[in-house]
């Protein structure tokens, strides 16, 4: 029996391109969704050898849920991710952990459809090496230095930022020049260096940089 794909993505268009790619090279894609419980309940009755599954799927489950539900049904299937995000924390700062030898490709790596090709042999090859799931920038970023990147980014000020961690604005302050330095933005003055980590921001999500004003 050939491969057997489980493909999830909230978004029609690239969820049917990547079928499409699948189905070239020959492998049978079982379940195609946007939605998480559907995956989740194909998969108890369903056999996949590998699952392709966007990290963000709206409210609710994401997919690293989904793939630790896939996991748990049949421990040896492959997990890909392909998603937007250069790192999965700039989402959520509290996501669970990657299931163990999980492929983590970014959208923009793909651009040549054998990178998708190359994670999904990787992910179910029996030393299961894990792929990083996030860049090196953001790796030397801790959880609240992620959070706080990625609330700066959605316009917050320090003092709302401060509310929201129970913590004083001052705190916050420091944070953010942390974050500014482990990612090379000169404090020239606040307000640019806040444009500035927006924008480092909006494009490790995969938002093109001339859409971020």
């Amino acid at each position: 029996m050939g491969l057997r794909a489980m493909v999830v993505e909230d978004d029609s268009f690239t969820r049917l391109s990547l079928v499409a790619a699948l189905e070239q090279k020959g492998i049978t894609v079982v379940l195609q969704t946007g939605s998480a419980g559907e995956a989740v309940a194909a998969s108890k009755t369903t056999p996949i050898s590998v699952a392709l599954l966007d990290l963000h799927l709206g409210s609710g489950p994401s997919g690293i849920d989904v793939s630790h539900a896939l996991r748990r049904v049949d421990p040896k299937v492959g997990i890909v991710f392909l998603t937007s995000f250069s790192d999965p924390r700039l989402m959520n700062a509290s996501l669970p952990p990657l299931p163990g030898g999980s492929q983590y490709v970014t959208k923009q790596s793909v651009t040549d459809i054998n990178v998708l090709f190359k994670a999904i042999n990787d992910s179910m090859s029996t030393k299961r090496e894990a792929r990083p799931e996030h860049n090196a920038a953001f790796g030397n970023l801790s959880d609240i230095q992620i959070e706080t990147l990625r609330l700066v980014a959605q316009g917050l000020t320090n003092a709302e930022i401060a509310k929201r961690r129970f913590v004083k604005p001052k705190s916050v302050e420091l944070t953010i020049n942390r974050v500014a330095k482990a990612l090379g933005i000169s404090a020239d003055s606040t307000q640019n260096q806040r444009v500035h980590i927006a924008k480092v921001y909006f494009r490790a999500i995969g938002v093109d940089h001339d859409q971020v004003s």
